[in-house]
């Protein structure tokens, strides 16, 4: 993860601001530290790149409750709104692929946040660590993911029976992105399938991959400050956030948006 302590992301140029932007797409996670934000400069940010992602329209329920900002683009996470549970969050991304505007995750520590821990990883390094045998084999392969569950590791058989499978968007398991990095689309709690195979088939694949990819070399935790803004790459890679009890005093800000390709 890079740390960046040296921007004001208050008095930064648009320019400074999507030059950090491009950073996610190298290192797949960045934090810069020491901000003071109101939620209007927050909003003003997330529009500078495309489909900033409503969370919430005005006349839906949790509006009033879980939006910060009248168009809904800047969301709360705290107890009784976004992920506002106390137990750990398995890892998951924002599944970029199904949902526009989802490429790119913001989150801002408002208050509270102090002994918090998110942990990112990075398929781009692990990829590169891969056996050649593994590359050949894997090189094809399309996966299946599914959405709209809870992230906790509460998740009941209930909740997993709803879910919601994408199996009209088969994503590149090996994926390049717009900067030429190369590593895995792949969140094992998001996983259905492959292409072309049977969920245990899959899973046999899978769950080792998974195993592989999130080794602690390839991770890197966050310990929560006020005032940290945590940038990442959702399509190259997931992330969790580790039990935190005082959820309900916890007060993040948290926004998606697309990256700006180079024309």
């Amino acid at each position: 993860m890079l740390i960046i302590e040296d921007i004001d992301l208050n008095i930064a140029t648009t320019q400074e601001i999507k030059n950090l932007i491009k950073l996610c797409a190298k290192h797949t996670a960045i934090t810069i530290r020491n901000q003071n934000l109101s939620v209007e400069r927050e909003a003003e940010i997330v529009k500078m790149f495309p489909n900033p992602y409503v969370l919430f329209k005005p006349d839906t329920p949790g509006f009033a409750r879980s939006a910060l900002d009248k168009e809904g683009y800047i969301g709360l996470v705290t107890e009784n709104s976004i992920a506002g549970h106390k137990e750990e969050m398995l890892w998951h991304n924002e599944s970029p692929h199904a949902r526009v505007g989802s490429g790119v995750a913001w989150l801002y520590g408002e208050q509270g946040v102090e002994g918090s821990t998110t942990v990112w990883n990075n398929t781009i390094e692990a990829y590169k660590d891969l056996d050649s045998d593994t590359k050949d084999r894997i090189k094809d392969l399309k996966v299946i993911t599914f959405g709209n569950v809870n992230h906790s590791i509460e998740r009941t058989q209930e909740n997993f029976k709803n879910r919601t499978i994408y199996d009209d968007v088969p994503f590149p398991l090996v994926y390049t992105n717009h900067i030429g990095e190369t590593g895995l689309f792949l969140s094992l709690h998001q996983f259905e399938r492959f292409e072309g195979m049977t969920r245990d088939q899959s899973l046999e694949i899978a769950e080792s991959l998974f195993d592989f990819v999130t080794q602690d070399k390839y991770c890197h935790a966050l310990e929560w400050k006020t005032g940290d803004v945590s940038l990442s790459d959702q399509w190259l890679g997931v992330h969790k956030r580790l039990h935190f009890e005082s959820m309900n005093t916890r007060r993040v800000h948290r926004a998606t948006f697309d990256y700006e390709k180079d024309k």
